[in-house]
């Protein structure tokens, strides 16, 4: 709104405020007092701008015409004329939400019904227990109902105070009211206390005493309502406030750790979350207590917020409002976790479309990680309020007790650094970027009253600022310090100055990926990534990241990996490839942060190719020399493979808590030492043919055992084990048996253990062998099966395993000389850990030996299994493609199909393959959340690469049909639901 006083840093800051605090603005205009009422109060301003939601006189003069005398039937005819009027008023609260899109409208309107509701059920109460009003007895709102917000769902909390104790016709109007509002479907919470109870308790329970806080007279004695009012005023008083601030603050800590400690995540909890409406209410709370303010008018007349902020709370408020209004009415309960499936309902209901590269939803949810970030910077407002007016060190205020010291214009005093009161940042914006150079130096904390200064002297972070070489340099210092940037980064990016200083990432601040792969919006994810970055540079991850924590330490590029690692997704959102994208911005950004040529090429290059890694891992056959070939043709030196590993892995793991896993730490540990020596001057041809003679003689040797292994006691071990001595020609004839491609796919340990296996199978009556094994390094269990081959085998055995609801991580054919098929499939339970659980491994056995043999209904059992996924997951939009390439391999052609996952994707598209003709050597599986991409060998039934276009062309068209048909299924799906 125009006209509106604002106040300068210096006025910020000023020593003007007492106890009970100084206005240091001039007088509000009314209609600007008028507009903070209409967002902050919703109750009272439906109450002057709305008709009331239930005509009272209406079903006064119903409740008259009702003859009946029998008291269960006319409660009966009651309870009928209340629901009918009750409907009537939702439909009408929830067609002008529809309209309005304003939350605030639809909590007043919603709390005034209850009121309106519990005076026609109190007087029907009395009626009831005898005609006459039984004295000494008021309802009390508390709560949120208190404040005169009321979502749809939201619990009803109400108070039957009474004057001294419960007289038997105060319980009979108690026990009405109750059993009518229950019958009507309400949820109510309730208590029956005097005054001096409601005291006591309240000193013994701080939810009571918070519930308190809030209490509003809704009906009844009026005097009883303003004694306990008196009486609680009173206690207050008497307390100290920053017990009660203390104390809310850390349940708050608390609730926070409980939901992830980060206001980020992309299915947040609208109520309980960090920055949600929990939040706004305990500032609310504290406020009250600490200054006895009575509305958000009081709080700016005292000088804690100014106009501006003081706007903030109201927009980050009545958005959230509106939220959970729609949240309720979606879900039909008191739901308050934003999943993505309510996301994508409530975001066009708030009038959010598609624009500027993003979908709609992308953009309602930045809305709401905007005014989330909003509900955090205003705690820090009202923390340093309290620090300066209450002047205590307490717990909360400190986390050490270090030495006051001053470093120039700063100073550090019980462990938070601070700008003196007397000097300006707008004088000098480079001061903020010393003054979080220097917390992170000295890992200190910095004071809220100086985060709220820098808050109000944004503006002054211009084009000159960022031109600054100065300014730069001191970035650069936070970015690349050998202290953890994370938590200085994200201080950074919550106040708003990496956005205002680096525009180009403040376009990715509060940006959700509307994915169930992604954990975190874009912002959030980048700053983990810098801070996992540090991890395997201190050596924090040498378990989990062996590889890239012992390439660290030999890059000789440090500062262009960790400006590599800020720009890596620095250009999602703008409608195109933001690997190509970022590139550009890197070429622009990195001069003026004071990168020199080279390592700008550097930065380029690692943003362009920052996917490519984990692309060929997890999706290509690592034992084809062509694709190392051709991967260290676009790496080009070992310098740039260790840092394209690094990055990787940094970016992998800032995705999500279940993202990394041992299975993809041992495929990018395979890629890497594989192009790392054909950088080095080896051939990938020959290295793949050495390494296929080296892995036979290896596991020759291990089947035989050492030296000592010619000895009788030996030799009896390994018979027991095996069921047979491994001679040389024993083991050639094993061995030929197996492809070149087998003996570079699998380790040492694996070769043996199939070598006992096919011994085993010989012997076997029936020429069908399962066995299962946990696999602890690739976190997945090892399924390895042998048969006679058939076309369809493949595709059977993928089936049987969606039917039993265990993902499928990564598939290895095998298909030997002799007409037999060694299947190795890489099973994980759906969150992505080892399948150990003894009755779901005896169904994967069962299910897998009925379908390789043909007696399965696999159709049958995936549709059961379809019916119990997510609908959440159906209903994401993943366009299907399929790509066929014939320049990948020299020996294959190569499919790769992406989709929606769905169960039964592998089965579908494999049948599909062998209907075609094709013959899958290999095939790897990634999944990333709804999205599932699949990349298959094969031949054709010459055993040659699929040459002509028609043919594969007649191939992806196929395959296209099938993940098309499964969309059309799941709309069909839907209906039936819906339904």
């Amino acid at each position: 709104m125009s006209g509106v006083t604002d106040i300068s840093e210096t006025q910020a800051h000023s020593k003007d405020r007492g106890n009970k605090g100084t206005a240091v603005t001039p007088d509000k205009p009314a209609a600007l007092r008028a507009f903070w009422h209409r967002w902050v109060q919703p109750l009272s301003s439906v109450m002057n701008s709305h008709a009331a939601p239930l005509d009272s006189a209406e079903i006064d003069a119903a409740v008259t015409a009702v003859t009946e005398t029998v008291p269960a039937k006319r409660r009966a005819a009651l309870l009928a004329l209340l629901r009918d009027r009750l409907a009537d008023a939702r439909v009408r609260l929830e067609a002008e939400l529809t309209e309005t899109k304003d939350g605030v409208i639809y909590v007043g309107l919603n709390a005034w019904m209850i009121d309106q509701l519990l005076e026609i059920v109190r007087r029907e109460a009395v009626r009831d227990a005898g005609g006459k009003a039984q004295a000494g007895m008021a309802i009390v709102a508390v709560g949120g109902y208190g404040r005169g917000e009321l979502a749809p769902h939201s619990d009803i909390d109400i108070l039957f105070l009474v004057k001294n104790k419960v007289t038997n016709g105060l319980k009979l109007q108690i026990e009405y009211i109750l059993y009518m509002l229950w019958d009507l479907g309400l949820k109510v919470g309730h208590a029956t206390r005097n005054a001096a109870d409601c005291i006591v308790a309240a000193k013994e329970d701080q939810t009571i005493l918070t519930g308190l806080l809030e209490m509003r007279h809704v009906a009844g004695d009026t005097a009883l309502s303003d004694q306990l009012s008196a009486m609680f005023d009173a206690h207050v008083d008497k307390t100290k406030p920053l017990n009660f601030v203390e104390e809310k603050l850390a349940e708050r800590d608390l609730r926070h750790q409980r939901l992830g400690d980060t206001r980020y995540v992309v299915e947040p909890n609208i109520k309980d979350g960090k920055g949600g409406l929990r939040d706004l209410h305990t500032l609310l709370w504290t406020v009250k207590y600490a200054y006895r303010a009575t509305s958000l008018v009081d709080i700016v007349d005292q000088s804690i917020l100014r106009d501006s902020e003081a706007r903030r709370f109201a927009a980050a408020q009545r958005f959230l409002w509106t939220v959970r209004c729609h949240l309720h009415l979606y879900a039909g309960r008191p739901e308050e976790r934003l999943d993505f499936e309510a996301q994508m309902v409530i975001a066009p209901l708030m009038g959010f479309a598609d624009r500027g590269g993003l979908r709609g939803v992308e953009r309602f949810m930045k809305r709401y990680y905007l005014a989330a970030r909003d509900v955090g910077n205003l705690t820090r407002i009202f923390c340093a309020a309290m620090e300066t007016d209450f002047r205590k060190r307490r717990k909360f205020f400190e986390k050490s007790f270090k030495l006051s010291r001053n470093i120039g214009e700063f100073q550090i005093q019980a462990g938070r650094i601070s700008l003196a009161d007397d000097i300006l940042f707008r004088d000098a914006p480079l001061r903020i970027l010393k003054l979080f150079q220097l917390a992170q130096e000295h890992e200190a904390d910095i004071h809220p009253q100086t985060l709220h200064r820098i808050t109000r002297a944004m503006p002054s972070i211009d084009a000159e600022t960022r031109a600054d070489p100065a300014a730069n340099a001191l970035f650069l210092d936070i970015l690349t310090s050998a202290t953890n940037p994370e938590r200085i980064l994200r201080l950074m990016n919550e106040s708003g100055v990496i956005g205002r200083f680096l525009p180009d990432f403040g376009r990715i601040v509060a940006m959700m990926q509307f994915d169930m792969y992604h954990s975190y919006t874009v912002d959030e994810h980048t700053i983990k990534a810098l801070g996992i970055l540090h991890r395997i540079e201190t050596g924090g991850l040498t378990g989990d990241a062996p590889v890239a924590s012992e390439a660290m330490p030999e890059i000789g590029s440090r500062r262009a990996l960790f400006v590599a690692v800020l720009l890596h997704d620095i250009a999602k959102g703008r409608g195109g490839d933001h690997s190509i994208l970022g590139a550009e911005v890197a070429h622009k950004v990195c001069p003026r942060l004071g990168l020199t040529p080279a390592e700008t090429e550097t930065v380029s290059w690692l943003v362009r190719h920052h996917l490519l890694m984990s692309k060929i891992a997890f999706r290509y056959d690592l034992n084809d020399p062509k694709t190392i070939e051709d991967f260290a043709a676009i790496v080009q030196s070992p310098e740039q493979l260790r840092l394209l590993l690094i990055l990787t892995v940094a970016d992998i793991r800032a995705v999500g808590p279940t993202i990394w896993n041992g299975w993809k730490a041992a495929l990018m540990r395979d890629l890497f030492s594989r192009t790392d020596a054909v950088l080095k001057g080896g051939d990938p041809t020959v290295i793949a043919q050495g390494n296929a003679e080296m892995a036979r003689a290896l596991a020759f040797e291990k089947l035989v055992g050492d030296k000592d292994s010619s000895t009788p006691s030996r030799q009896k071990a390994k018979k027991e084990k095996s069921g047979t001595v491994w001679t040389a020609a024993a083991f050639d004839a094993h061995a030929d048996n197996f492809p070149q491609a087998y003996w570079t796919g699998f380790d040492a340990k694996s070769h043996c253990k199939h070598a006992v296996l096919c011994q085993q199978f010989r012997n076997l009556e029936t020429p069908l062998l399962i066995d299962l094994s946990s696999d602890k390094v690739r976190r997945a269990t090892e399924m390895t099966v042998i048969t006679v081959d058939d076309p369809g085998l493949f595709s059977r055995i993928a089936g049987a395993v969606a039917a039993v609801g265990v993902n499928i991580a990564g598939a290895r054919i095998t298909t030997c000389s002799d007409g037999t098929v060694l299947d190795v499939f890489y099973l994980q339970t759906i969150d992505n850990q080892v399948v150990d659980d003894a009755a779901l491994l005896t169904r994967i056995r069962d299910f897998v030996t009925k379908a390789a043999v043909g007696k399965m209904r696999i159709a049958d059992a995936l549709m059961a299994r379809w019916q119990q996924m997510p609908k959440r997951i159906r209903r994401f939009p993943v366009p299907p493609r399929v790509l066929l390439s014939n320049n990948i391999s020299k020996t294959h052609s190569v499919i790769e199909v992406n989709g929606r996952d769905f169960p039964g994707f592998l089965y579908k598209i494999t049948r599909c393959m062998v209907d075609l003709g094709l013959q899958i050597q290999s095939s790897s599986i990634s999944t990333y959340g709804e999205r599932v991409v699949d990349v298959f060998y094969v031949k054709d039934i010459f055993g040659l690469q699929i040459s002509n276009e028609v043919r594969q062309q007649h191939i992806r068209n196929a395959l296209l049909a099938v993940l098309q048909t499964s969309d059309a299924h799941d709309a069909d799906t839907n209906d039936g639901d819906a339904a």
